[in-house]
């Protein structure tokens, strides 16, 4: 089981991560990531973006 939640979204080069959940700032350090406490936050995070952004939830370690 997931220990924690990212929001994040492809680019040409790999992932790039949401930083912060207030702002739309993006980091393509996954330590610097948002940390959400389950996939609905962070769904529900990922869906209030611009639709242009597609991000989508993704459970991190085990």
């Amino acid at each position: 089981m997931a220990t924690s939640v990212v929001v994040a979204r492809t680019k040409p080069d790999g992932l790039e991560y949401l930083a912060d959940s207030a702002r739309v700032v993006w980091t393509d350090a996954s330590q610097a990531a948002a940390q959400f406490s389950n996939v609905r936050e962070a769904t529900r995070a990922a869906m209030r973006l611009p639709s242009r952004m597609r991000a989508f939830a993704l459970p991190v370690g085990a």
